[in-house]
């Protein structure tokens, strides 16, 4: 399809979308920028496992117990072999994970000052908590004779908790990672509940996703392409701009939406600065889309208050 025809396809589909309500999902091809953000000079990473099984490991199975272990230490080594593997930095401490079991939430200075004086970290990347659990969704389907099966779907589940902090102590970033697949499935016996699967026996699939987390984690460092899903206000007036959000002609779309958003006053200024942050998100500005869903969010405008919610729930925004 030549762009004249895109061009007008889209135009028919917020012409539609306009008569049916007044906000419309889209979705868009951006690249989401670094979430975390270092200097040139600080490239020594020291990489911490402070899980500590016998605090954070409720389930006193030895079975169960093991599996967190050994799946926080296979979440340490994903880490480590993004660190290892990416040039721009040095892993200080290539064999394994420096264990520090967490006497509190954070590092203390201390802490802090001895990990500093033996091994001379730009960085400090401390794996805090590691957890694992099942996920369950019942399905239930009927043959021809009008029995009916009830099968419930598991699937693992597997979250690391890191924290960065510089070489005085300061945090830079704290992010929990999840990883999950689809793990088993059981049939519902006699209207009961299924039997779950053990966790005990899980490892080698804690293990593998633990990796990935590891590795997702380390992800935070780089620019990431992704899909934006967003609800943006229907208007005549905001109908250009959104078109070129559709193209991905997202600093076009700002230009579109500015003067519209200074007028706060009106619902259509308020509709524009919401739809204005969004696109600042799609260009990478979070500030300024930070900024401009705050606008919309202190006029009564619940659209922002969610995009505002997801942006901080993502650790995009502070």
């Amino acid at each position: 399809m030549n762009s004249s025809k895109l061009f007008a396809s889209l135009l028919w589909i917020v012409l539609v979308l306009q008569l049916s309500g007044c906000a419309t999902m889209i979705t868009m091809e951006t690249v989401r920028p670094p979430v975390v953000r270092v200097s040139p000079e600080q490239w020594k990473v020291l990489v911490v496992n402070r899980y500590d099984t016998a605090a954070q490991a409720t389930n006193k199975n030895e079975n169960v117990t093991a599996v967190l272990r050994d799946g926080a230490y296979q979440a340490a080594g994903g880490v480590m072999g993004a660190i290892y593997n990416d040039s721009t930095f040095v892993l200080v401490n290539p064999d394994q994970a420096i264990s520090l079991p967490a006497s509190s939430d954070r590092l203390n200075g201390e802490e802090v000052n001895a990990l500093f004086k033996q091994y001379g970290p730009h960085l400090i990347l401390t794996l805090d908590k590691f957890k694992t659990g099942f996920g369950k969704v019942m399905d239930s389907y009927e043959d021809e004779d009008g029995f009916k099966t009830k099968i419930a779907n598991y699937d693992l589940v597997v979250a690391s908790t890191w924290s960065l902090y510089d070489s005085t102590g300061m945090l830079l970033d704290q992010a929990t990672v999840e990883q999950q697949e689809f793990y088993d499935s059981r049939t519902v016996v006699s209207g009961l509940l299924a039997i779950g699967p053990a966790m005990g026996k899980a490892g080698p699939v804690v293990n593998r996703l633990a990796v990935e987390t590891g590795y997702s984690y380390w992800d935070r460092f780089y620019p990431q392409p992704t899909l934006l899903v967003r609800q943006v206000h229907m208007a005549s007036s905001l109908q250009d701009a959104h078109i070129m959000l559709l193209l991905g002609q997202f600093q076009q779309a700002i230009t579109t939406l500015l003067p519209l958003a200074q007028d706060l006053s009106s619902k259509t200024g308020v509709k524009a600065a919401h739809n204005l942050a969004i696109a600042y998100e799609a260009a990478g500005d979070y500030e300024q889309a930070t900024y401009w869903a705050r606008q919309a969010e202190s006029k009564g405008d619940k659209l922002a208050t969610k995009l505002l919610v997801l942006w901080a729930n993502a650790g995009l925004i502070k």
